[in-house]
C-alpha cells in the first residue's frame, strides 16, 4: 500500500491541532485543500480516520492509532535531519529506565558524561528494579539485568556487558546438606532465588552446545538484591547463582564454595539495552548505546 507522506502530514497537523481550520492556519493553505488531503488520505488507507460534524471532529479508532505512530515518526525523523546538519547537537528527551543497585553504580558517572557532552538533550533516568514496557510505558531505552533468552521478541536488544556466574554454598550448608551433583539434588537442596528480577525463581543453566535449561529450585530465600543473596549465602541460608566478580573474595577466602556439574554452568548475567523494534535507532539512542558500549 502506498501513502503519501505530505497526506500524513496535513493529518497529523489536523489531529493536533483540534480543527480543520487551525490545521489550515498552520499550515498555511485554504482549509478546502486540508479537507480534501483528509478525504484523499483516507481513500488510500480505505478506513475512516477523523469523524467530523459542523460543531466538533474527533478521531476514529484507526485514526488515533495512526497519530500516535506518525507523531514518532516524523518526531524521529525531524531528529534524524537535526543530527546530519548538527551532528553533535541531540536535542529532545531520552527517557532511560536502568536497574536500581548495582545498575545505579555501574552507570552512574557515565550518564554523567553522556549528560555534560550533550547539554541540549534532556536526559530523564528512571531506577527501577522490574523492567517496564517500553512501549506503553513511553521509555526510549531499558537497561536491565538478564539471563537467558528475552521473553518479548517485539523488542530489540543490544548486549552492554556479561559476567560468568557461578553457583555457591557456604561450607557449614553444604557439610549439612551434602554436595550435589546434579541439577535434580540441586532443585531439592535449600536455595535463594529472586523474588521477582530476572524473571523470578527458575534458574538457567547452559550446556555444551549453548542449549538452555530451566531448573525450578526449591526457594524459601527469595530476594531483589545480589547483595541481600550474597549476604545469606555465606550465612549458609541456601545455595546461590551469583556473579563471579561479585563473590570472587568471599571465594578466596573459603567463605563461599564453588559448586560445579558436568556439561552444564549457570548463564551468564547479561546487561541488555532493550528498545522498541524500529528499522532504524534515532540518533539520541544510538548515540548513548556507543558512548555505554564504550565506557562499559
Amino acid at each position: 500500500m502506498s501513502v503519501d507522506l505530505n497526506l500524513l502530514r496535513v493529518f497529523v497537523c489536523v489531529a493536533t491541532e483540534g480543527s480543520f481550520a487551525n490545521a489550515a492556519k498552520q499550515l498555511s493553505i485554504p482549509t478546502s485543500n486540508v479537507s480534501r488531503s483528509i478525504k484523499q488520505l483516507e481513500e488510500q488507507l480505505n478506513c475512516r480516520l477523523i469523524e467530523r460534524t459542523t460543531r466538533r471532529m474527533r478521531l476514529t479508532e484507526q485514526g488515533a492509532v495512526l497519530l500516535q505512530q506518525s507523531e514518532k515518526l516524523y518526531h524521529e525523523l525531524d531528529e534524524t535531519i537535526r543530527q546530519i546538519s548538527h551532528p553533535q547537537a541531540l536535542s529532545g528527551t531520552l527517557r532511560l529506565t536502568i536497574p536500581s543497585e548495582f545498575g545505579s553504580l555501574l552507570l552512574a558517572d557515565l550518564l554523567a558524561q553522556f549528560a555534560l557532552s550533550h547539554p541540549k538533550l534532556s536526559l530523564h533516568c528512571d531506577t527501577q528494579l522490574m523492567p517496564l514496557d517500553v512501549i506503553s510505558d513511553d521509555i526510549d531505552l531499558l537497561l536491565t539485568f538478564h539471563r537467558g533468552e528475552l521473553a518479548n521478541s517485539s523488542y530489540h536488544s543490544r548486549l552492554i556487558k556479561s559476567w560468568s556466574s557461578v553457583v555457591v554454598a557456604a561450607p557449614a550448608l553444604i557439610k549439612r546438606t551434602g554436595m550435589p551433583e546434579t541439577l535434580t539434588q540441586l532443585a531439592n537442596m535449600p536455595c535463594i532465588s529472586s523474588l521477582s528480577a530476572l524473571q523470578g525463581q527458575p534458574w538457567i543453566f547452559i550446556n555444551k552446545e549453548g542449549q538452555q535449561k530451566k531448573v525450578n529450585i526449591n526457594s524459601q530465600y527469595r530476594v531483589n538484591s545480589g547483595i541481600l543473596a550474597n549476604a545469606a549465602a555465606i550465612s549458609g541460608v541456601g545455595y546461590a547463582i551469583l556473579s563471579y566478580e561479585g563473590c570472587k573474595t568471599q571465594i578466596e577466602q573459603g567463605k563461599l564454595v564453588v559448586v560445579t556439574f558436568k556439561d552444564q554452568q549457570p548463564a551468564p548475567i547479561e546487561l541488555r539495552a532493550v528498545y522498541a523494534s524500529r528499522s532504524a535507532l534515532s540518533p539520541k539512542i544510538e548515540a548513548f548505546l556507543n558512548h555505554i558500549l564504550q565506557c562499559v
